[in-house]
């Protein structure tokens, strides 16, 4: 895609993308390190562009960490180095 658009048509087609990547990582078989590092790369890229004024009003209006649940919380504990809290838990 190299056609030009304004902020607010750039912010829109990411936050498509984003919901897409995270559908398609929620749904992987095999959850990982790098699933997880995917998982949270893009739900950290939603929660900056939810602090944009008009983010609601481009369907961005719920806790993206909620919506997009990677693992359950008793797989997520297993998961993790009993060090290390998931971020989504905290």
């Amino acid at each position: 895609m190299h056609n030009k658009m304004s902020a607010t048509g750039v912010l829109a087609y990411l936050i498509y993308i984003l919901e897409m990547n995270l559908t398609e990582l929620i749904s992987a078989e095999h959850k990982n390190e790098y699933i997880l590092g995917s998982w949270e790369a893009c739900i950290e890229c939603l929660e900056i562009i939810g602090c944009w004024t008009r983010a609601k009003d481009y369907g961005l209006n719920y806790n993206p960490e909620i919506k997009y649940e990677l693992f359950n919380r008793e797989t997520a504990r297993c998961f993790c180095s009993p060090t290390k809290t998931p971020r989504r838990q905290k």
